[in-house]
């Protein structure tokens, strides 16, 4: 079993053992690996950084951020076929499943994985889902916030402390109230918002190039000023100033411009915190630490935020980019009942409200339909079962059909709809005066997938998991499609897929130089590709390095 942080702009995997959790790196010596799949020129499948510098230079190959769109009928045509974000996460799920059995030198048929504590039933389903694809069985489904207060609380099991665990990753975030002790750690309340993140503020950022100096990319040439943007945004994370190049022209951006360009992304992060802590009855002068999670939490914008707010220095113990998945290395073996793990416990919370729709009698004759009525509070204690009581509005209505939604709303067309179940036989005898009767329990366990069983109380007849109508996840016959689809799909070679990452670089770098530096690059990639040819692991080391030293100054501020 591993642990895996599947997240928006990368992902890592994790393992535990006597030694303590610890992340496992690519071929390529790099713990996060892109979460971007691409098609190459010949038909080869890319995942990871090849991927990335592919779509650079080819942005119609492929695709980067799909994890916003789970749970959702969104799909992408690329390689010659639609993709749903389901199959790209498989992808994705894949390749950390190879790298960790390359490390470990046996399969791998199973694996912790994390979510963003806010995603819904749907978008938790369909990364099940997208592990049966990819050939691993889930474990568990373990909140992201929740993953690394386990990696904090691993390594402080003797402390006491109230724990803000502060989520701002690619595409999402979260907010997470926790108490550890004495090897304990409880999840108090989550907060977030499933569409808020680093890219956003890069998105942000684009706007604000293209206002105050006057550019907008090219639709070819989208990718490439987007990840040029991306990393302008990182060195304002340690620099004051940075230049902006437009042509021929440069301009400079100062981190005060950034700050402003982006401050309604930041004013977003405030209510989620608010809440979490008005949900778990604390105030900021509770709260002993603060731990920043997610490559977003470095920029000094929502560091301010945090420190001026909860009014706190925030914890920087655990690199932000890693601890998710150390925690979800560290769940992986309270799964496998590891001795390293023997005396740590784990509590979590629903962070959503679950319920069913109900119609109301307003006033006499005047039936209004479409209330939300809760039967789990959100940040109630997982695993939790809990039932409540309905009827039919009509005497001799025999079939009734039950919404269940997860929100926060009085109305249900503002929550989310997560399933149905159409419940027939209510009408236990021909004239009976008063409408039928039946039971609705919710269970919700520690993966964050809800279970709803109805029981008819006049004849005792139950319905469970009849759910219809969840756009955004799979039947078992969709599944075995999506794996006959991608079984003949061509894969980089198992034993060097840093050479195709490194053919892709250098493809990419080649697209972009001209003249003299052009020929060099071209003739370090004949040699290279010589190299490859006699398949002697000597020369293609020698090949290797010499086209790593011509590109690495091109690279630098990537890498």
């Amino acid at each position: 079993m591993i642990g895996i942080d599947l997240g928006t702009t990368n992902s890592l995997v994790a393992v535990c053992d006597e030694n303590g959790p610890r992340v496992l790196a690519n071929e390529l010596g790099e713990d996060l690996t892109p979460s971007v799949i691409a098609v190459a020129e010949d038909g080869t499948m890319l995942v990871g950084r090849a991927a990335r510098d592919r779509l650079i230079s080819a942005p119609e190959s492929g695709r980067a951020f799909f994890k916003r769109d789970m749970g959702t009928n969104a799909g992408y045509q690329f390689g010659g076929r639609r993709w749903t974000p389901v199959e790209c996460s498989a992808l994705v799920l894949r390749e950390m499943k190879r790298i960790a059995e390359v490390h470990l030198g046996r399969e791998i048929d199973s694996a912790v994985i994390t979510v963003p504590a806010f995603f819904h039933d749907q978008q938790r389903q369909a990364t099940v889902d997208a592990a049966k694809i990819a050939g691993l069985k889930v474990e568990r489904l373990l909140n992201e916030p929740t993953a690394a207060a386990l990696a904090y609380g691993y390594n402080r099991q003797d402390e006491l402390s109230t724990l803000l665990v502060f989520d701002l990753g690619g595409g999402t975030f979260d907010v997470t109230v926790l108490e550890c002790f004495e090897g304990v750690v409880e999840v108090k309340a989550s907060s977030g918002d499933g569409r808020l993140g680093g890219e956003d503020y890069t998105d942000a950022f684009a706007t604000w190039v293209a206002k105050e100096l006057g550019y907008t990319a090219p639709k070819e040439q989208e990718m490439k000023w987007r990840n040029t943007l991306e990393h302008l945004k990182r060195r304002l994370s340690v620099e004051e100033t940075v230049e902006v190049q437009i042509g021929v022209k440069a301009a400079p951006v100062s981190r005060i411009d950034f700050i402003e360009a982006t401050k309604h992304i930041t004013a977003r992060l405030w209510p989620a915190v608010r809440r979490a802590l008005s949900d778990a009855q604390l105030t900021p002068k509770q709260i002993e630490a603060v731990l920043l999670v997610g490559g977003a939490s470095r920029m000094p914008a929502v560091q301010d935020m945090v420190q001026r707010d909860l009014g706190q220095e925030p914890q920087r113990s655990l690199d932000p980019d890693r601890v998710v998945a150390l925690g979800a290395a560290v769940q992986q073996a309270l799964c496998a009942g590891g001795a390293a793990v023997k005396d740590l416990v784990l509590t979590d919370v629903c962070p959503h409200s679950l319920g069913v729709e109900v119609s109301k009698a307003l006033l006499p004759g005047h039936v209004q339909p479409g209330y939300f009525d809760p039967i789990l509070d959100r940040n109630t204690t997982v695993p939790v079962s809990r039932s409540r009581t309905y009827c039919t509005m009509h005497p001799q209505q025999d079939e009734a059909l039950l919404k269940v939604y997860q929100g926060e709303s009085r109305l249900t067309k503002d929550n989310h709809l997560i399933g149905q179940v159409r419940i027939p036989g209510l009408r236990s005898t021909p004239g009976q005066e008063k409408g039928g009767v039946f039971d609705v329990r919710f269970t919700y366990d520690m993966n964050g997938i809800l279970e709803v069983e109805v029981t008819i109380l006049s004849s005792q007849k139950k319905l469970t998991e009849v759910f219809e109508q969840r756009p955004g996840t799979m039947s078992q016959e969709q599944i075995a499609e999506a794996l006959r689809k991608l079984t003949p799909l061509k894969v980089h070679p198992r034993e060097a897929p840093a050479n195709r990452a490194r053919l892709e670089r250098a493809q990419r770098l080649f697209a972009e130089l001209v003249g003299l530096l052009r020929e060099s690059l071209s003739h370090e990639l004949d040699l290279f590709e010589a190299a490859l040819a006699t398949q002697d692991s000597k020369l293609i080391t020698t090949a290797a390095e010499r086209l790593d030293a011509f590109m690495r100054p091109y690279f630098a501020n990537e890498d």
